[in-house]
Formats: C-alpha cells, sequence, structure tokens
C-alpha cells in the first residue's frame, strides 16, 4: 500500500479485470465520493452523541484524505468508532489513530489469509449512558490459520470427481 500516493492517484485496481475498466473506475470514484459527501453530511448535521461509521478500509488506507480522518479524530460533536476491514486481522493498533476516537480493523477469522495474529471478531456495546464498549473476542491463531502443510497430501486424502 503506498500511503505517500495522492488521492487522484489511487485507483480501485480490480477495475482491470472488468469487461469495461473505464466505467468500473466512473462507478468506484462516484461512489467513493458519495460515501464522503453522506460521512461529511451526518458528522456535521447529528445530533447523536455517538456515530458509528463502517468502511472496507481501515484507516491508514486513507492517508491522501486528511480532512477524513482529521473529522475522524474530532470528538467535538461526537465520539466517533470507527470499523474498517480489508486485512484478515483484528486490533485498533495497526491502524491511523484517530485519538480522542477509537478505530479498529475487524477483519480476523481466517479464511483467505491471516495479516496477523489477533483472529476473532469485535463486539461492541452501547450503555444507558451512551458510551460504547468495545473489545476484541479472539481465537487460538492456529485454529484460523493453521501453517502451511510441509509435504503435498496423501493420494488418499484426494477424492476424484468426473463431470459428465
Amino acid at each position: 500500500w503506498n500511503m505517500s500516493a495522492k488521492a487522484e492517484e489511487l485507483k480501485f485496481n480490480d477495475c482491470q479485470w472488468t469487461s469495461c475498466p473505464a466505467d468500473c473506475f466512473g462507478n468506484m470514484d462516484a461512489r467513493a465520493e458519495q460515501a464522503f459527501d453522506l460521512f461529511r453530511e451526518r458528522f456535521e448535521r447529528s445530533r447523536a452523541k455517538n456515530l458509528l461509521v463502517f468502511s472496507h478500509y481501515p484507516t491508514d488506507y486513507f492517508s491522501s484524505m486528511p480532512d477524513f480522518l482529521a473529522k475522524l479524530s474530532n470528538n467535538t460533536q461526537h465520539d466517533i468508532i470507527f470499523l474498517g476491514g480489508h486485512r484478515h486481522n483484528v486490533d485498533n493498533t495497526s491502524t491511523w489513530g484517530t485519538h480522542p476516537n477509537r478505530n479498529w480493523v475487524v477483519g480476523g477469522g481466517g479464511g483467505w489469509s491471516c495479516d496477523g495474529p489477533a483472529q476473532g471478531f469485535l463486539v461492541g456495546t452501547v450503555g444507558a449512558d451512551h458510551w460504547v464498549d468495545t473489545y476484541p473476542v479472539l481465537v487460538d491463531y492456529d485454529i484460523c490459520c493453521p501453517p502451511p502443510p510441509t509435504q503435498p497430501p496423501a493420494a488418499s486424502d484426494h477424492e476424484t470427481v468426473s463431470v459428465v
């Protein structure tokens, strides 16, 4: 990830695999702008004590959007909890800090890959005083992310399927 890239230099790389990359890039740019507009509008107009902000990407992917990061770090109107994914881990240390507000990577649980030792999920509870408490529930890393095999599986471990 190139954290020094400017916003206009960033592109949604998956568009290269579509039949119409130009349309794909245009759609992604429009959707991203709509998402930032929605955040700005709710940040300015909401009277709620808390804002929960969800994104596919964690805060460190927004280094080219300093105004967005500044708002995520501003608690004069709201306590903000940002929940981003993309990386397969559950932590609040690998992200761009938004103190005094909070943010988490919540993409843990194994599967495609494991990008860190903290695999599991995040629990959030809202108290009567509107305080939101968050904490991870983690599982044994080896359950979600077993080590790669050291040798190919035995022939008896394979099942042959014929498609007619």
